[in-house]
């Protein structure tokens, strides 16, 4: 069995042992994460040569280089496979883990599952994915191929925040503290965006505290007036009635 750890600290572990310090240098690392990754399940060659040798551009010797560092890749890696010629597929043992496909898989389910209004397997897959995405990905790599990934996986993390902190609300009691935090981490992700506003409004309502919701409000219009010039749409006037009205 293969383990990959792309968030936080890089890791590699195969049966059981760590390896990742057995990859050639940098490019080795990049190798095994590019292909790891599950947004590309096949890599083009050229694509990883360029990607690689970025920003100064692969040389002439560069082919040669990048043949050895895959011979090199493949046998720290196996029994995993590195399958293919003009593009290149990661192949891995039944049972292994690669911590960005756990998490997207776990998003998926989620949000299905919340579709359905299953909310306790909405809680524990929504789980699933902030115990990955809230580590930050590949931190040691400035490179545009990782920043643009951290993007993707940044919007993932607000999804599953949504997820949670509705499942938190449907579930109450003791689960109701969780639906608050991650409504202010959603507000401080992204402050123009109502979603993480209404959360917390209702979150604070169910706790108890009315008047602290009616201040979220508040403050929601004040952020989208001062902002963007503009007013809180449907939903969020909503909310706000619903507690006028309590």
């Amino acid at each position: 069995m293969v383990r990959i750890q792309l968030h936080g600290r890089f890791a590699v572990v195969v049966d059981g042992r760590p390896v990742e310090q057995e990859l050639p240098g940098r490019r080795g690392r990049m190798l095994v994460a590019l292909l790891a990754d599950p947004r590309r399940p096949l890599m083009d060659r050229a694509a990883l040569l360029e990607l690689l040798w970025h920003p100064e551009g692969p040389g002439p010797g560069a082919a040669a280089t990048f043949t050895a560092l895959l011979s090199k890749v493949r046998t720290v890696l196996a029994p995993a496979e590195i399958r293919g010629r003009g593009s290149l597929q990661l192949v891995l043992p039944p049972g292994s883990i690669v911590d960005t496909a756990v998490a997207e898989a776990a998003l998926h389910a989620a949000e299905s599952a919340a579709a359905r209004q299953d909310w306790r397997r909405t809680w524990a897959q929504a789980l699933s994915t902030l115990f990955v995405t809230q580590r930050p990905f590949l931190p040691d790599v400035d490179d545009p191929w990782a920043d643009e990934r951290r993007g993707s996986i940044a919007h993932a993390h607000r999804r599953a925040l949504r997820c949670y902190a509705e499942a938190c609300l449907q579930l109450g009691g003791g689960e109701l503290a969780a639906a608050e935090r991650c409504a202010r981490e959603l507000i401080v992700l992204d402050p123009h965006s109502e979603t993480g506003y209404c959360l917390l409004m209702r979150a604070l309502a169910e706790r108890g505290d009315r008047g602290g919701a009616l201040d979220v409000f508040g403050e929601l219009r004040r952020v989208l007036r001062d902002d963007l010039g503009a007013s809180p749409g449907p939903a969020a006037a909503a909310v706000h009635r619903s507690l006028l009205a309590r």
